[in-house]
């Protein structure tokens, strides 16, 4: 009679350790599950409008990584209150399809902010989007409002010389883009020249970067 009432309790205990365990792992499994389905709308509300700028710059991109850079001068996970610097760009089966640069100078009137694309394996631009700029309407605000003229960076082929440095990109009337040129403006002459040296001046800091810690920042998945 005790053995029998001691193996059902002991049956008991078992059931109830079981229906616990179940639980706790469908509670683990939709915590994962809400996690991973809001991942992308945290990630693109932290972008704000740089990120929906990096989407735009990256044609290819359905998502991406956010980085800034740390007291070391290297690329780290975006955290609380830190400023977007870098985006990693990712397509739909979270395959990396370029990098998004945040820069930033004085043009005519006030600072600019932008973001420009960058395919580091093919060696080329694949866009750029004024994100912040109060230059003169109808002069220096034709960075933003010519379509025709921020649309062509994203045919513009980085240079290098024979020790495979980087050449910056020239203003020039008639622009050879497939030779590292930028069209220029007339009226805009200012902000063409601060765009142009934003990209230049973010190119030769992020550059080096991204050869050297391309494939840790990306996991090494391209197509």
């Amino acid at each position: 009679m005790t053995d029998g009432n001691g193996r059902g309790g002991i049956g008991s205990v078992l059931r109830v350790q079981a229906v616990l365990v179940a639980i706790a792992l469908v509670a683990g499994l939709t915590i994962a599950t809400v996690h991973e389905w809001t991942r992308p709308m945290v990630m693109e509300q932290r972008g704000g409008l740089f990120g929906d700028a990096a989407l735009e710059v990256l044609p290819d991109a359905v998502n991406y990584r956010i980085y800034t850079r740390g007291a070391d001068g290297r690329p780290r996970l975006l955290g609380d209150g830190d400023s977007p610097e870098l985006f990693i760009g990712l397509d739909a089966r979270g395959r990396t399809v370029g990098a998004a640069i945040v820069g930033s100078g004085m043009g005519y009137a006030d600072v600019i902010q932008l973001v420009f694309g960058l395919d580091l394996i093919a060696g080329r631009l694949t866009g750029m989007r004024v994100v912040a700029s109060r230059e003169t309407p109808g002069l220096g605000s034709v960075i933003v409002d010519d379509m025709d003229w921020v649309d062509s960076f994203g045919r513009i082929e980085l240079q290098f010389d024979g020790q495979r440095q980087l050449q910056p990109l020239r203003v020039r009337d008639g622009a050879r883009h497939e030779q590292g040129e930028v069209d220029a403006i007339s009226g805009a002459t200012v902000s063409v020249y601060a765009v142009t040296q934003i990209i230049n001046r973010s190119l030769a800091e992020w550059l080096p970067i991204l050869r050297e810690e391309f494939a840790e920042l990306t996991g090494g998945r391209r197509e």
